[in-house]
């Protein structure tokens, strides 16, 4: 609108509300926009900050939590333990214990066992010797008054006895002395049973069988209820699972009976029963075994758990993503988890199954993770090696690329508070790395295929150890200061050497920290080691199932209880520790920078996945269950044991599984070819000839469309091995447990040439 030639701002549309400035209209005023970054810089800055406080105090409350809730099932686990299982077996030499049923005597006389067995307090000696009706007295209540006098006063009564002599009465008496001098007089048969234990307890079993029909007082030293309580205490010194008493002393025969039936089992590879648990749809990758729980991870993004005697699955845990690895702390009753293709791992408290911590550090994933009380590391696909403070979520140390992937890790406690703990990590081209997590650096390496020492056989067993493609480590068990690790075609058993064996050595003594030598077996106290049972990983196969493998170890451990910690509830197991006359201790001041010792090497078939009992050098592997025609689909064991002789002139060996050691043989490697395919209760459904459901010590529901366990579809991927059970995880996820207790399945005895031949003839008759 015009108004006396002046234009209005309210004119038509073309009305703006824009701040007019003097600079253009694209122009920024940069000084306002640099006030405005500066601002939301700041605020940026303090939501951060924020968000992460929040972060840092849920975990700190979840973990706070966590802690409570094992607290309180640590405290009713043990009042349950306590109620239901009565008392821990143990065996001391100052214990106060009825050997054979009758009360324990005092005196000059308690290591004489008479016809009597009182001694000769309450007899008078002028009594005794009173004529009867007959005109005799008794010589028992003789006996029983002589043996009421001390020592002074027998003596005494002899002088006084030989002073009344007549010179006739002397010849007598030196002829009955010399009658008795000449006559065999039966030690052991009339000793105290206190102190025929303590000579018989250095018998072997085979021994002691030997000796029994000598006499019935023989027989009787030989069933000693507490000589067989030494022996089951002895048996199961390597268990992780400390020994139950029975109800009454008369059980511990039977159930050592049991015990060596359960130890052959296992040497000639019968597992008795066999049950299944169905659950995983896809890969079962890893295994974890902790006394009757079960850990098993897949590619189905789940991990479940497991009590293997029921054969209930406890929980499923939905994870998202495919599982490669698995570590258990039992003390804090927290696991970790690793991931196939993501470079994080994850804590869970498997008491709620809440998430803990979630770290980050790897570029892609992760094949093996270690967990103690104190950090956690973890070994990626991007070769390297990642330390943690789990407890903090922060990181400590991160060492760079190593010359290939790990197969495994290991934590071991350093020889001071100050260094820490130490992390040992195995390759596929088989080099070991030690490294220091307090001082944040490599201190050794090693080369696997050096450690033969000079020795043309071993160099020649040793030489391709590594290279690829053929001779690459498969899969790799650590526990304190022993290690396993196994190619395709042989199995390494090494040692760490300790602080003490360098005296032992130089002594020719044997090592006081090897469980097979004699002073393991010699009481001493725990060792304040807490090492663990490390988790280990194996890499990915070439063939038709192209996965990453995990390596088992053994599942169980002796636990020895360490100090408490902040916000740590105390170990559910504390109180599972051997018992205090048979110590075997693992990883105490390991020399880490010198060479691990080679202890023995187990030439094997072509196989591709196993599992190690560390304790008990016991190994059980399998072969790759290829697709393709006449493929050899078996599972083999084998236990290898230091070669002792016994102290006899001819130096000839018991090959007895139960012979104590009496001389160890100078330290050399044992080149060990005895490895023993499974049959017994495996065999009998491997083919899946035999009606499945028919079989005995069969248990749990058969998987569906069950065509045998000899066929790929039950390819081990995972296997796990205890002082009682062996766990494999199948490619189709089926899991089985395998139970070498029981007397279902025996050994066929050999036929002699002749047998067969009369055999042959009776079958060609027929």
């Amino acid at each position: 609108m015009e108004t006396g030639g002046s234009i209005s701002i309210w004119d038509g549309d073309d009305m703006t509300m824009d701040m007019l400035t003097e600079a253009g209209d694209e122009d920024v005023d940069e000084e306002f926009q640099s006030g405005l970054n500066a601002l939301l810089a700041v605020h940026a800055k303090k939501l951060l900050h924020y968000k992460r406080l929040l972060e840092r105090t849920q975990a700190a409350t979840a973990a706070q939590l966590h802690a409570l809730q094992a607290e309180v099932r640590v405290l009713r686990e043990r009042e349950r333990q306590r109620e239901e299982n009565g008392t821990v077996a143990s065996f001391t030499d100052n214990e106060d214990f009825c050997i054979c049923g009758g009360r324990k005597r005092g005196g000059y006389w308690d290591g004489y066992r008479g016809d009597d067995a009182d001694g000769g307090e309450g007899f008078d000696l002028i009594k005794a010797l009173k004529r009867d009706a007959n005109g005799e007295f008794n010589e028992t209540e003789v006996r029983k008054a002589i043996r009421g006098l001390n020592r002074d006063e027998r003596m005494r009564l002899i002088a006084i006895i030989l002073d009344s002599c007549l010179p006739g009465d002397i010849r007598l008496q030196i002829l009955l002395l010399e009658k008795y001098a000449k006559s065999t007089f039966d030690i052991i048969g009339n000793l105290a049973p206190d102190l025929a234990f303590k000579i018989l307890k250095h018998l072997n079993i085979t021994e002691l069988l030997t000796v029994e029909p000598v006499s019935k007082k023989w027989q009787e030293s030989v069933h000693l209820p507490t000589l067989w309580k030494y022996h089951c205490i002895r048996l199961t010194a390597t268990d992780p699972i400390p020994l139950r008493a029975p109800p009454s002393p008369a059980g511990w025969y039977p159930l050592y009976r049991s015990l060596h039936h359960r130890e052959t089992n296992f040497r000639e590879a019968l597992p008795q029963s066999i049950r299944f648990l169905n659950g995983h749809t896809n890969f079962c990758t890893t295994l974890l075994l902790r006394g009757k729980r079960l850990i098993s991870g897949s590619y189905d993004e789940t991990i479940r758990f497991w009590d293997i005697e029921t054969g209930e699955m406890k929980k499923c845990l939905q994870v998202k993503k495919p599982v490669s690895c698995v570590d258990f702390l039992l003390e804090e009753e927290v696991f970790v988890v690793g991931f196939h293709d993501v470079g994080r791992v994850h804590l869970f408290s498997s008491v709620t199954f809440n998430p803990l911590q979630q770290l980050a550090g790897h570029l892609n994933g992760i094949r093996a993770v270690a967990l103690s009380s104190k950090n956690l590391v973890s070994a990626g696909a991007d070769k390297a090696l990642v330390c943690w403070d789990w407890r903090a979520g922060t990181k400590i140390v991160r060492f760079g690329q190593q010359t290939t992937v790990n197969i495994g890790v290991q934590l071991i406690s350093g020889g001071s508070s100050e260094e820490g703990e130490r992390v040992v990590s195995v390759t596929i081209d088989g080099i070991v790395r030690v490294f220091s997590i307090g001082r944040r650096e490599m201190i050794s390496q090693f080369k696997l295929s050096e450690l033969a020492g000079g020795d043309p056989t071993l160099s020649s067993k040793l030489f391709n150890v590594g290279k690829a493609p053929d001779n690459m480590l498969q899969w790799f068990a650590a526990h304190g200061t022993q290690m396993t690790c196994a190619t395709k075609s042989v199995i390494l058993h090494l040692q760490w050497t300790e602080a003490e064996d360098t005296m032992a050595a130089a002594n020719g003594l044997p090592d006081s920290n090897d469980p097979s030598s004699p002073s393991a077996l010699v009481s001493s106290p725990l060792s304040a080691s807490t090492n663990r049972i490390r988790t280990a990983s194996s890499l990915s196969r070439s063939g038709s199932f192209n996965t990453p493998r995990r390596s088992s170890l053994i599942t169980s451990r002796t636990l020895v209880p360490s100090p408490r910690t902040p916000g740590t509830p105390i170990s559910p197991n504390g109180h599972l520790s051997n018992s205090p006359g048979f110590t075997t201790r693992f990883g105490r001041a390991a020399i880490l920078t010198a060479p691990p010792r080679l202890i023995a090497i187990v030439e094997t078939p072509d196989v591709a996945v196993g599992a190690v009992d560390p304790r008990k050098r016991r190994v059980v592997t399998a072969t790759r269950f290829s697709s393709r025609a006449g493929a050899d689909r078996r599972i083999f064991m084998s236990t290898h044991r230091e070669k002792y002789v016994a102290a006899s002139e001819d130096g000839s060996d018991s090959g007895s599984e139960d012979v104590l050691p009496r001389r160890p043989v100078p330290r050399t490697v044992d080149l060990d070819t005895e490895i023993t395919a499974i049959s017994g209760a495996w065999s009998a459904i491997a083919d899946g000839a035999i009606g499945a459901h028919d079989m005995k010590g069969l248990y749990g529901t058969v998987p569906a469309k069950f065509a045998g366990l000899a066929t790929p579809e039950k390819n081990p991927m995972s296997m796990q091995l205890s002082h009682e059970e062996v766990v494999v995880g199948c490619a189709d996820g089926t899991i089985y447990v395998m139970s070498f207790v029981g007397y279902d399945y025996l050994k066929q005895r050999r036929r002699s040439p002749e047998q067969n031949f009369a055999f042959d003839e009776s079958a060609s008759d027929a």
